[in-house]
C-alpha cells in the first residue's frame, strides 16, 4: 500500500527530530558523567592540600557555593549566546572549556588553584539552556514533554553512573578522575563536531547583548514574557522541594532512625533510579494520555505525598514507602519545560533555558539554607515543640502550592498532530 503524502512527510519528519533528542541524550549524559566522576575525589584532593578534614570541610563547602554562583551568573550568558551564534557552537565551546578545565584541575598545585579551575567549570558546564534550547528547536510541542524527559533520564544515569566510576578511579590516583572526565568532554566535543548539526537556522538568531543576558536581565526578561512568569514559579516550586531531602537526608535519618551513610547512599542510588524511570519510560507515555497539566499536578502531590510520608514515618522500616511517590516528581520537570517553550518564540529559547537554569541555581543557594535551618531548630530549639520532620513538612506545603499553581496556569494538554 503507498502512503499517502502526509504520512510520508511525517515519516520522513519523525526520525529527523528523534535523531536529535538522541545526540543531545548523549551528549547530556556524557556531560552529567564527567561532571559527577570527580565529585567522590574532590574533598580527599582538598585535604591532601589542607592537611586535615576540618578545613577540607570548609573549603569543599565554599566550593559547592561559588560553584552554584558562577553557574546563576553563567547560565543566562550562555543561553543568550546560543540565541545569536547557535545551539552546537555553544554546546561544543562549553565542553571543550569543560574538558581545559578538567585538565588544569588535574594538574592543579595547590587549593587555591584548585577553586579556581571549580570555578571555570562552573562557566564551562552550565551549557544545559543550549541542550534544552536544542529540543525546542528540533521536537514538535505534543513531543517535547517526553523528549525533555529523556534528556533528564540521561543526566540521572550520568548522576548515578558518575560517583561510582569516580570512587573506583580515585582508589588508584585522586587526579585520575580529572583525566578521565577530560576524556569525555573531548568525547563529547568530537561526537558534537561531526555528527551534532545546528537547530538554530541564522535567519532565526537574535543579536547578543550582555545587558539582557545577565542575571538580572533575566528577570527583565521575566517582565518582558508575563505569559510565562506563573509556569517559571511553578517550576521553581519543584526546584525548591528537590534540594530538600538531599541536603538533609543524612542528618535526618541518622537523628531519627540511626540510619549508616551506607544505607543512606543506597537509598538515594533508589531514589534516582526510580526518577530514572519515571523519566524514561513513564513521561511521554502520561503525557500523551492526559496531558502536561495533569502530569505536573500528579508529579507535585504525589512527592507532596512522599514528604508527608517521610515526615511522618514512625521507624526506618516505613520511610521506604514515600519512595515511589517521591520518584513521581521526573513527571513535572518535563510537563512545564514543554509548556514553557511553546510560549516564547524559537529565537529566545537560549534566554528562556538560561533563565530557568539562574533560578535553579539560585534555588541550589537559598534551598538548603532554608530547609538545613529548619532542621536545626526542630531538633534544637524547637525540640519537642515542633515535629523532627517539619522541614519536610514545609516541603510538602512547598510542592502542594505547586500543584495548584500548576492546574491554574497550565494549559489541560498539548493536542495530538492530526
Amino acid at each position: 500500500m503507498i502512503p499517502a503524502s502526509g504520512e510520508t512527510r511525517e515519516s520522513t519528519k519523525a526520525p529527523k527530530w528523534r535523531r536529535a533528542v538522541a545526540l543531545v541524550t548523549f551528549v547530556s549524559l556524557l556531560n552529567a558523567m564527567a561532571s559527577m566522576i570527580i565529585i567522590p575525589v574532590l574533598p580527599k584532593l582538598v585535604q591532601e592540600f589542607t592537611g586535615d578534614t576540618a578545613h577540607a570541610a570548609g573549603y569543599v563547602g565554599e566550593f559547592a557555593a561559588a560553584f552554584a554562583l558562577i553557574q546563576f551568573i553563567a547560565a543566562p550568558v550562555l543561553g543568550a549566546l546560543s540565541d545569536a551564534y547557535g545551539r552546537r557552537t555553544v554546546i561544543l565551546i562549553s565542553t571543550l572549556g569543560l574538558a581545559a578545565d578538567y585538565m588544569f584541575m588535574a594538574l592543579a598545585p595547590s587549593v587555591g588553584w584548585l577553586f579556581v579551575g571549580r570555578m571555570i567549570a562552573g562557566v564551562t558546564s552550565a551549557s544545559a539552556p543550549a541542550i534544552n534550547a536544542y529540543i525546542a528547536d528540533s521536537v514538535p510541542p505534543e513531543e517535547r514533554a517526553g523528549a525533555f524527559g529523556w534528556v533528564g533520564a540521561a543526566f540521572a544515569i550520568g548522576f548515578l553512573a558518575g560517583p561510582s566510576i569516580g570512587g573506583i578511579l580515585g582508589d588508584i590516583s585522586p587526579r585520575l578522575p580529572f583525566w578521565v572526565s577530560a576524556g569525555l568532554c573531548f568525547v563529547i566535543a568530537g561526537y558534537g563536531l561531526f555528527v551534532l548539526p545546528e537547530s538554530l537556522p541564522r535567519e532565526r538568531r537574535t543579536r547578543f547583548s550582555f545587558a539582557l543576558a545577565n542575571p538580572w536581565g533575566s528577570f527583565r526578561f521575566l517582565v518582558e514574557q508575563r505569559q510565562i512568569v506563573a509556569l517559571v514559579a511553578v517550576l521553581a516550586m519543584m526546584m525548591m522541594a528537590a534540594t530538600c531531602l538531599p541536603t538533609t537526608l543524612v542528618l535526618y535519618t541518622d537523628y531519627r532512625f540511626g540510619w549508616s551513610t551506607a544505607v543512606v547512599g543506597l537509598y538515594l542510588t533508589s531514589a534516582g533510579a526510580g526518577h530514572l524511570i519515571v523519566q524514561s519510560l513513564v513521561v511521554k507515555r502520561f503525557v500523551r494520555r492526559f496531558g502536561e497539566r495533569t502530569a505536573a499536578v500528579v508529579g507535585y502531590s504525589s512527592v507532596a505525598l512522599g514528604f508527608t510520608i517521610f515526615a511522618s514515618a514512625p521507624s526506618g522500616f516505613l520511610f521506604p514507602l514515600g519512595m515511589p511517590f517521591y520518584a513521581l516528581a521526573g513527571l513535572v520537570s518535563p510537563a512545564v519545560l514543554s509548556q514553557l517553550t511553546q510560549r516564547v518564540p524559537p529565537n529566545q529559547q537560549g534566554r528562556l533555558q538560561g533563565t530557568l537554569a539562574g533560578v535553579q541555581s539560585m534555588a541550589a543557594l537559598v534551598a538548603p539554607l532554608l530547609f538545613t535551618q529548619i532542621f536545626a531548630f526542630a531538633v534544637g530549639k524547637g525540640r519537642g515543640h515542633v515535629p523532627p520532620g517539619l522541614h519536610l513538612y514545609v516541603g510538602a506545603l512547598i510542592l502542594a502550592t505547586g500543584a495548584v499553581l500548576a492546574y491554574r496556569n497550565m494549559s489541560r494538554r498539548t493536542p495530538a498532530r492530526a
